[in-house]
């Protein structure tokens, strides 16, 4: 019986063969059923793309070989930038300290008493400390230039290959994690 209906049916009208709840149950039913097919069988989940820079709209997608060697190019350039910059700040410092002893070397050069013999071989062994200075600068000077031009080589190589390449970020992560 429906609430709030009356108990009395209508003339000519017959009895219905399931009450209204049993018949919204069985409606219900298959729509749960439906439902739930629908989330189990719901597309995969999208793919997390990323990029070297800016991709462009619809490239394919680094492979895992490909990837493998842009994530090492990345790291490479990374570490080497990490380094060029702390040899670039000592030899700043090298450089800030000879000049710095040149000007303290001259000012004394003004005022050496040159007849006095200690006062001349103390003079002396800060201009050989200075002149060693001066050659261990020039000789680090060459070797942070090899270094500098060895990363501008592999930043083009990491241009030229990577760059602007889209992957998918659940590989790259595997590949970090070394799988």
């Amino acid at each position: 019986m429906i609430p709030g209906s009356s108990s009395a049916r209508p003339a000519g009208r017959a009895a219905p063969s399931m009450s209204w709840r049993r018949a919204s149950f069985v409606v219900s039913w298959p729509a749960l059923a439906l439902a739930a097919a629908l989330a189990c069988t719901s597309a995969p989940a999208q793919k997390r793309e990323n990029s070297f820079g800016k991709s462009r709209p619809g490239g394919t997608l680094l492979k895992g070989a490909e990837l493998r060697d842009c994530l090492a190019r990345q790291d490479r350039i990374r570490a080497a930038t990490d380094d060029t910059t702390r040899q670039q700040a000592k030899l700043n410092a090298d450089r800030a300290e000879i000049d710095r002893l040149g000007t303290a070397l001259k000012e004394q050069a003004e005022t050496l008493d040159r007849k006095n013999a200690d006062a001349v071989a103390a003079y002396n062994t800060q201009v050989e400390t200075r002149d060693k200075l001066i050659d261990s600068y020039q000789g680090a000077v060459p070797v942070f230039n090899a270094k500098v031009e060895a990363l501008k080589t592999e930043q083009t190589a990491f241009s030229k290959s990577c760059e602007g390449r889209r992957y998918d970020e659940d590989m790259a992560a595997e590949i970090r994690k070394g799988k």
